[in-house]
């Protein structure tokens, strides 16, 4: 397959610390240096007299030596901000409205803003997002009667109907979303460990409430901590002194993904293509979503596309979610099936090569992330349900503001993201 990791800048940077005897105690350790972990990371950083360590390993060169990972190891997400629910619809707007002060703060540019279509085959689920555009007032447009003039590459149904956000959607990086929001946080001062956490202890000290310990066996010291470990939070033992037998209720679902190679004219003829979700029916395929093309760090440019919940498996255990990342092909028979749906929906594409990937999604009971306080100094952000990469900004913006200064700044309730716990296995 073709080389699509690109090794993140490993930063590090003594930041602000009060001393506590000899020991180093950060207001804020956040477990989890991914997309979420590092939003938080920049956001608390910003509080006046905030001190802030930011724990989690970097994205492996060689995934076989390694056993966390991350969904952020790559260059496309689809950023747009009408959802189906007003939740997603609000995190994703708010993040969206920052993403260029925080280019222009790092110098690290993440965001495209080629637009968004969503393309579906029911009334009423197209009347929804059309009520949610007007709630959210971003400035959408029915164009299931003129998407022909629009886009003439696409092979779209004479009966779809089509929602398109022109401006403030279109794909980020995630690779480089999370490289400027810790370079952004490095600026306020805070240090970054690129190791794995072990465990939470709480600490019997007037000087910091909680000790997180390392796998390397190393302490760090704190009075407030942030678990934004995605995923693998409910897989390592976290929560064992704060909950003991419980784990965040997320169910883990595979997710494959389809590289679609092409060349650089393929690349300019499709360069108004926006990045689309559809619902559209392909021999078994439940609807997928596509980026378009995008220059990878091999040089190469590839659309990407993946599917609905067809093709999703669960996996439950840490040697499962292992086994899965390391396979880096996801699943053949899906790819191939999305790389016939990618040429049926474009006419004429001239493919190169096709390779598959696999990535997990984690899983709310109600659909919607977890943000929220679970101990004294201690919050969670986890659940992004499929819409955390666009997402990212905001909750970790709220997660941080909620668990450092008990604000809760947003027109979603907060009863709707409180954390729901399930037995260990």
């Amino acid at each position: 397959m073709p080389t699509l990791l690109a090794p993140l800048h490993q930063h590090w940077h003594s930041g602000k610390q009060k001393m506590a005897s000899t020991k180093k105690v950060f207001d804020l350790v956040i477990i989890g240096a991914g997309m979420m972990g590092s939003a938080a990371a920049y956001h608390s950083s910003q509080i006046p007299g905030t001190s802030v360590c930011l724990v989690g390993p970097s994205e492996p060169k060689v995934r076989k030596e390694h056993e966390i990972f991350g969904c952020w190891f790559d260059e496309g997400r689809i950023c747009c901000r009408v959802h189906e629910k007003h939740t997603w619809s609000v995190l994703s707007s708010r993040s969206i409205q920052r993403y260029r002060e925080i280019e222009k703060q790092t110098g690290i540019n993440f965001y495209s803003n080629v637009g968004n279509i969503q393309c579906l085959e029911k009334k009423e689920e197209f009347e929804s997002l059309l009520q949610m555009n007007q709630q959210m007032t971003a400035s959408a447009e029915d164009v299931s009667k003129k998407w022909n003039d629009i886009y003439p590459f696409f092979n779209f149904p004479d009966d779809i109907y089509i929602l398109q956000e022109k401006v403030n959607a279109g794909h980020i990086s995630p690779r480089e979303q999370v490289r400027a929001h810790q370079t952004a946080a490095l600026q306020h001062g805070t240090e970054i460990v690129r190791k794995i956490v072990s465990t939470v202890t709480p600490a019997d000290n007037p000087d910091y409430k909680w000790q997180v310990e390392t796998e390397c066996g190393s302490v760090i010291y704190c009075t407030h901590v942030l678990v934004a470990a995605g995923g693998f939070a409910g897989l390592k033992n976290l929560f064992q002194n704060v909950k003991p037998g419980m784990v965040p209720d997320l169910d883990l679902r595979t997710q494959t993904v389809a590289y679609l190679r092409i060349d650089e004219d393929e690349a300019q003829r499709l360069k108004t293509m926006p990045t689309l979700v559809t619902s559209c029916q392909f021999e078994n395929l439940d609807g997928a979503y596509v980026l378009p093309p995008i220059k990878y760090p091999d040089g190469h440019w590839y659309l990407k596309l993946g599917h609905g919940r067809m093709y999703e498996e669960h996996k439950a255990t840490l040697e499962e979610v292992r086994e899965w990342y390391i396979r880096q092909t996801g699943n053949p028979e899906c790819v191939e099936k999305l790389a016939r749906f990618m040429s049926h929906m474009l006419p004429g594409l001239k493919v190169k090569e096709v390779a598959g990937d696999g990535c997990l999604t984690s899983h709310t009971p109600g659909e919607e992330p977890y943000i929220d306080i679970i101990a004294e100094n201690f919050g969670v952000c986890l659940g992004g349900n499929g819409y955390g990469a666009g997402s990212s900004d905001e909750i970790g913006r709220l997660a941080a503001r909620l668990l450092m200064l008990g604000e809760w700044d947003s027109d979603i309730p907060r009863e709707r993201v409180k954390i729901v716990w399930k037995a260990q296995i």
